[in-house]
């Protein structure tokens, strides 16, 4: 009953939430996240092929045994038509592992006045993790289908041990562990630095999936709370172009930690307009503005763990239409990369 109070209070006025952020009443959305193929498969047949350039590195030699397992079933997830055939692939996918750091360092602060004046208080973690892999895709004779450089980060420095497990969890949680089991996953443990290497990982196998078939899946995504409650009406009833415009025109919030989550909404609101564009350029213009946003909010309150996983989200699809807008005809769509060293 004191729940069913406390909600119709908030409907009625919100003022009475804490501040601007996500609130203790979560505030989703759905959008249907659709990325269509970069290229066509000469058949469904294939097999991964994912190597570390330095084999005695033990950051490169994981990431590049999780890339393999991972691109197969990402691939088999989004079209159950492809088939893993070693033998006799009609595309042979090959990746190698150029750059591996997954870190996570602890952070002291130190203690100001009193008897424990000077001594060293843990407040926190930062992880940063670095994964650069070549791509490339050719058929069983040689022929080229496509290629890619995939540059992925993820650094966040969360203030206190148990919100860096508790986000890492999160992440790892929408993750596919192929050949583990529930009971295996160690869940009241967190293994730190595989576990960065395995979110990297995961976010280069949806690069390299968005490229060879289409992707499309239902994406649950928070919006900001508090003052923009009134504007997120907008948002449910899927009137996104209103939705941007008013937090475009909206005076922004006093305090820069707080305008934050304005900036993060009109992001979420781009991000959506683009899911629904009518061609690749228009798609890639929101989704341009949409990255521009979601960083302006991580930079203006870079405590905020929501702010994380929306950039990772959305230059994947960034990525995906720049190439998608370049015309077939022209050489940069049709010309693969020089080989070099690596390759």
């Amino acid at each position: 009953m004191c729940k069913l109070l406390f909600a119709s209070l908030i409907v009625l006025y919100p003022a009475l939430l804490p501040g601007q952020g996500f609130g203790t009443i979560k505030k989703t959305v759905v959008l249907e996240r659709k990325l269509p193929a970069a290229v066509k498969l000469p058949g469904n047949a294939f097999n991964v092929k994912a190597t570390a350039e330095k084999p005695q590195d033990p950051c490169e030699k994981l990431a590049a045994d999780k890339l393999q397992s991972m691109v197969e079933t990402s691939l088999i997830r989004f079209n159950s038509q492809l088939q893993l055939d070693p033998d006799k692939p009609d595309t042979l996918i090959v990746l190698k592992v150029l750059v591996c750091n997954a870190v996570a360092t602890q952070v002291h602060n130190t203690l100001p006045g009193g008897k424990n004046k000077g001594q060293q208080q843990l407040s926190g973690v930062k992880v940063d993790g670095h994964l650069q892999v070549t791509y490339q895709a050719r058929t069983r004779g040689g022929k080229f289908v496509d290629a890619e450089p995939i540059n992925v980060k993820y650094n966040h420095e969360f203030n206190q041990v148990t919100g860096a497990i508790s986000e890492t969890k999160k992440i790892l949680g929408k993750i596919p562990h192929p050949g583990k089991h529930k009971d295996e996953e160690g869940e009241d443990e967190p293994h730190t630095q595989e576990d960065i290497i395995q979110i990297l990982v995961d976010r280069t196998a949806q690069r390299v999936a968005a490229r060879l078939v289409n992707t499309n899946e239902r994406v649950a995504i928070v919006l900001a709370r508090g003052a923009l409650d009134q504007n997120n009406r907008y948002a449910d009833a899927g009137q996104w172009t209103k939705f941007v415009e008013d937090l475009e025109t909206m005076p922004p919030l006093p305090h820069l930690g707080d305008d934050a989550y304005r900036l993060y909404n009109i992001g979420v609101g781009d991000e959506a307009l683009g899911y629904k564009a009518d061609s690749p350029a228009s798609a890639k213009r929101y989704f341009e503005q949409a990255v521009m946003q979601y960083r302006k909010a991580g930079e203006a309150n870079p405590q905020e763990k929501y702010f994380i996983e929306p950039v990772n989200r959305i230059e994947i699809a960034l990525e995906h239409y720049r190439q998608l807008a370049v015309p077939p005809d022209t050489p940069a769509a049709k010309t693969p990369p020089k080989k070099g060293k690596g390759n």
